[in-house]
C-alpha cells in the first residue's frame, strides 16, 4: 500500500506512483485512511497543475451563473477533492461501474463522459492508468476553460492522453455531442447536498438522452427526505420521519426530460406532536454505483439541512416543490387542509398501482388523521396485497410497522421479487377492479349450485356430482392428494428447520418462536410453500365451487399443533368463524392442506357440517352482538374432526363453525392454509 511519506518526502510524482495510489485507495475502506492517501497527493496534483487550494481572501468569484444554477469555480472543485469519504466511495463505484461494464461487453471500449472535471477531474484521474486505452475512452466536460487547462496539463504530465477522446469547454445543461456514440456512462458530481444550488438535476436530465441503452448514470441515486424534530415535555427531541421528498436517477431525468416534473413536488403529513417549535430536517443519501453509499453525515454532500424554529400545527400537511431555475432550491408550505390521498394509478411505488396510496393510507391511518377513500377499497387493498404475493397479514404488518418508505419498499422488494411482467399483471388486474372493468357475477345459492351459469367464466370441471352434492349438504369437502408425498415431506422439512426442532426428538417440538402464534406459524413466504399454492388442480377445485375463474390466490401461513403434554397445552384457536356474524351471509371459502396424516385425534381440523344451510335462520333468532356470537358452548354442537391424509386438501363454507382441536396423537399436526376469492368484490 502507499505509504503517505513517499509522496511528503519528495517522490517524483509519475504515473507508476499515481496507480499505486489509485489502488491503495480502492482497497481503503474509512475515511480516516482515505485522507492520509489523498492529502499528500492533492498536495502534489496542486504543484504541478499550478492550483492554490486555499487562496487569502477567496470570494469564488470565478463561478459562473447558469439559467438552472451555478457551476462553481475552478478553486471550489478543486477544494471538493480535500472531502476523503465523498472520493474513496466515488472512486470506489465509478471504478466497479467500469469493471462490470468490461465484463459484461468483452473486448468493447468504455465510453465515459465526465461532466464537471473542476481543475483535477478527481473522481476519475487516479483510475486511468488502471485501464488501457482499449479499455476506456474519456469525454472532460467543464464549463471553465482554465479548469480544463489544469487537467489536460496532469494528463499530459502522466501521460494518459491515449484515454481521453477531447476536453470540451461548455455548459454541461446545453452541450450537444458530435459523435454519434453513445456513453456507456455518464459521471457527473455538480451537486451540494439537498441538490440546492448547482445544476446536477438539469445536467442528468439533458445527457440522459446521450446514454447507451444500458448505460449508468453516477451518481445512479440520488435520494432526499425529510424529518421533523421536536422537543417533548422532557426536554427529549423526537424524530419523526415525514417521507421522501424525490429521487434523481435515470429514471426520474427521464421523466424531467419528456417534461413529467409531477414528482417534484409533494405533500408531507406532519405528525401528531405537542405544540412548540419545531425543526424540520431534510437528509442527502447518494448510491454513487451498486454497494458504494454516502449516507448522513459521511460528506459534505450529504450533511443534513435544517429549518428551525418553525410553529407548524401537529397533523397538518407540508407542500414542498423543487424550484430548479438560477437557484435550485426547494420551497415548502404549511397546508392546513384535509390530506388529499393520490389516486390509485399513481405508480410512484415501485410501479405498482394502488400502492402509493395503500402506503399513505396507512401513514394517514397511524396517526388518527382523516381521510375519504372509495367504498370498495379495502377489497382493492388485499387484492393488491395477494396479487403480490406478500399476504394480508404480513402487508398490513409492514405497512404499520415502516415508517421509512424506502424501508417498506426494501420489503416489497425482499418478498415479492416481482419483474416488470409480474408488474404489467397485477396493474392490469387492479385497475380492472379499481375502474369496475370486472364483469358483475352473482355469487351462487347453494340450492342452485348445480344449475348456476355464470358470464364470463368457464371453470374447469374436477369435481364429481357426489361431490358437489355432499358439499351442498355438508358445507365442507375433502380433496384427496392434491399434494404429493414428495411435496409434504418437503414443506414439512422447510416447518422444521425453521423451528429448529427434530422430528425424532419430541423434547425440541415446544421451543418458542417469535414467528409462533399459538400454532399458526407466520411463515408465508418459501418456494416451497409457493409452489404448493401452484398446483393447478387446487385452483379448479376452486374455482368450480366459486363458479367463476377471476379468483385471487390468498398468502396464508402454515400451522404447527403438536401432541399436548402435562406441560403444554392446545392454546388454541378454538372454535370460531372467521366472518361477520351478521346477515346477509354472504358465499365464501376456506381451505387447509394438510401436511401429515392426520387421524381424528391428532388435533384434526373441526367444523359443524352442515350448518351454512342453518345459520341465517339462527342469526335471526340471536339477540347477542357478534363478538359474543363467537362464545359458544361448543360441546352443544355436533362437531366433527375431520381425519384425511397428507396432501389431501379441505375446503369449507366460511359459514361452518371451525377450529383446530387438541392433539392426543404421538405426532404433530401440520398444514398449510390456502383460499382464493374473486377479484371483483
Amino acid at each position: 500500500m502507499l505509504q503517505r511519506s513517499e509522496l511528503e518526502l519528495g517522490h517524483s510524482l509519475d504515473v507508476a506512483v499515481l496507480t499505486q495510489f489509485a489502488n491503495s485507495l480502492l482497497l481503503s475502506t474509512s475515511a480516516g485512511e482515505s485522507k492520509r492517501l489523498i492529502d499528500p497527493m492533492l498536495k502534489q496534483l496542486c504543484q504541478i497543475a499550478a492550483v492554490e487550494l486555499h487562496p487569502e481572501s477567496f470570494l469564488d468569484t470565478e463561478a459562473s451563473h447558469t439559467p438552472f444554477g451555478k457551476a462553481v469555480s475552478l478553486t471550489t472543485a478543486a477544494q471538493c477533492a480535500e472531502d476523503p469519504e465523498r472520493g474513496r466511495v466515488f472512486i470506489q463505484g465509478i471504478y466497479q461501474a467500469i469493471q462490470d461494464r468490461l465484463k459484461a461487453h468483452p473486448g468493447q471500449t468504455v465510453n465515459i463522459l465526465y461532466a464537471g472535471t473542476g481543475p483535477f477531474a478527481w473522481l476519475l484521474l487516479p483510475l486511468l492508468p488502471l485501464f488501457s486505452a482499449s479499455q476506456i475512452q474519456v469525454t472532460l466536460l467543464d464549463i471553465h476553460q482554465a479548469s480544463l487547462d489544469k487537467v489536460t496539463k496532469l494528463i499530459e504530465h502522466f501521460d494518459l492522453a491515449d484515454r481521453v477522446v477531447e476536453s470540451v469547454c461548455a455548459d454541461a445543461t446545453l452541450w450537444q455531442p458530435n459523435t454519434v456514440v453513445k456513453f456507456d456512462v455518464i459521471l457527473s458530481e455538480t451537486m451540494k447536498h439537498l441538490l440546492q444550488q448547482e445544476p446536477q438535476v438539469q445536467i442528468f436530465t439533458h445527457l440522459q438522452a446521450y446514454l447507451a441503452d444500458d448505460g449508468v448514470l453516477i451518481p445512479q441515486n440520488i435520494e432526499l427526505e425529510a424529518w421533523l424534530e421536536c422537543r417533548t415535555v422532557q426536554d427529549f427531541v423526537e424524530t419523526h420521519y415525514l417521507g421522501p421528498l424525490f429521487a434523481l436517477n435515470l429514471q426520474t431525468a427521464r421523466l424531467l426530460a419528456s417534461g413529467d416534473r409531477s414528482f417534484l413536488a409533494g405533500t408531507l403529513l406532519l405528525p401528531d406532536f405537542s405544540p412548540s417549535a419545531v425543526t424540520l430536517k431534510f437528509t442527502t443519501s447518494i448510491q454513487v454505483y451498486g454497494n458504494s453509499m454516502l449516507s448522513e453525515y459521511q460528506s459534505q454532500l450529504t450533511l443534513p439541512r435544517y429549518r428551525r424554529e418553525h410553529w407548524l400545527k401537529p397533523l397538518s400537511c407540508l407542500a414542498f416543490r423543487y424550484e430548479q431555475g438560477t437557484h435550485p432550491d426547494f420551497v415548502f408550505d404549511v397546508i392546513e387542509q384535509k390530506p388529499v390521498l393520490v389516486s390509485s394509478d399513481d405508480l410512484s411505488c415501485l410501479g405498482i398501482y394502488h400502492l402509493q396510496r395503500l402506503w399513505q393510507k396507512i401513514q394517514l391511518r397511524k396517526r388518527g388523521v382523516p381521510f375519504t377513500e372509495l367504498a370498495n377499497e379495502w377489497h382493492l387493498d388485499k387484492t393488491l396485497l395477494d396479487l403480490c404475493g406478500i399476504g394480508l397479514e404480513p402487508g398490513l404488518r409492514a405497512l404499520y410497522q415502516n415508517d421509512h418508505q424506502s424501508a417498506f419498499v426494501a420489503y416489497i422488494q425482499q418478498i415479492a421479487k416481482l419483474t416488470a411482467a409480474d408488474i404489467a399483471g397485477i396493474n392490469q388486474q387492479l385497475g380492472a377492479i379499481s375502474n369496475g372493468l370486472t364483469p358483475s357475477v352473482t355469487v351462487p345459492e347453494v340450492e342452485d349450485f348445480n344449475s348456476a351459469e355464470v358470464e364470463d367464466s368457464n371453470p374447469a370441471a374436477v369435481l364429481s356430482e357426489s361431490q358437489l352434492n355432499f358439499w351442498q349438504s355438508e358445507g365442507y369437502l375433502v380433496i384427496p392428494q392434491v399434494l404429493t408425498a414428495e411435496q409434504c415431506v418437503a414443506t414439512r422439512d422447510f416447518i422444521w428447520q425453521q423451528l429448529g426442532a427434530n422430528e425424532q426428538d419430541p423434547t425440541t417440538w415446544y421451543q418458542p418462536h417469535e414467528f409462533m402464534q399459538k400454532i399458526m406459524l407466520q411463515l408465508f413466504r418459501h418456494p416451497q410453500l409457493d409452489a404448493n399454492r401452484q398446483v393447478p388442480k387446487i385452483r379448479q377445485v376452486f374455482e368450480q365451487l366459486w363458479q367463476r375463474t377471476d379468483l385471487v390466490m390468498t398468502t396464508d401461513r402454515v400451522s404447527f399443533n403438536p401432541p399436548e403434554t402435562p406441560t403444554w397445552h392446545f392454546p388454541g384457536p378454538d372454535m370460531h368463524w372467521d366472518m361477520p356474524l351478521q346477515l346477509p351471509v354472504k358465499f365464501a371459502t376456506q381451505g387447509l392442506i394438510y401436511l401429515t396424516d392426520t387421524s381424528a385425534e391428532q388435533g384434526a381440523f373441526c367444523c359443524v357440517p352442515g350448518f351454512h344451510l342453518k345459520i341465517e335462520e339462527w342469526l335471526l333468532e340471536q339477540s347477542k352482538p357478534d363478538i359474543e356470537l363467537q362464545q359458544q358452548d361448543w360441546h352443544r354442537w355436533q362437531v366433527k374432526p375431520i381425519a384425511a391424509k397428507a396432501g389431501d386438501l379441505i375446503i369449507w363454507h366460511h359459514a361452518l363453525p371451525h377450529g383446530a382441536s387438541p392433539n392426543r396423537g404421538t405426532l404433530p399436526r401440520m398444514v398449510q392454509y390456502i383460499n382464493f376469492y374473486p377479484m371483483a368484490s
